[in-house]
């Protein structure tokens, strides 16, 4: 006796995510704290490799997106955005009421 099931791709992809492994790609930040810290390992720079070792990635990834000042702040007036959004060929958001 022999049972045929179907099931649609949908229904196949999600069952199937709980078979995957959880790998965690890395932030930009994360990405860059490594970098640094392969940087200073080839320079010999012992103080930066000593702030890393202490400092862990998603602690000083943390630091520097809460850091005062890290965000500039850019001022557009209403004629600036206009003009922007003309350049481009596009119509400007509307305001919800």
């Amino acid at each position: 006796m022999t049972q045929i099931v179907t099931v649609s791709p949908a229904t196949a992809a999600y069952a199937s995510q709980g078979m995957k492994m959880q790998t965690r790609t890395g932030t930009l930040f994360e990405q860059r704290i490594q970098h640094w810290s392969e940087d200073a390992k080839v320079r010999g720079d012992a103080r930066t490799l000593a702030v890393l070792t202490v400092i862990q990635p998603p602690a000083l990834a943390l630091a520097l997106l809460t850091a005062p000042g890290s965000t500039p702040q850019v001022t557009v007036t209403m004629a600036e955005a206009q003009r922007r959004y003309d350049e481009h060929g596009l119509p400007l958001p509307v305001e919800p009421a």
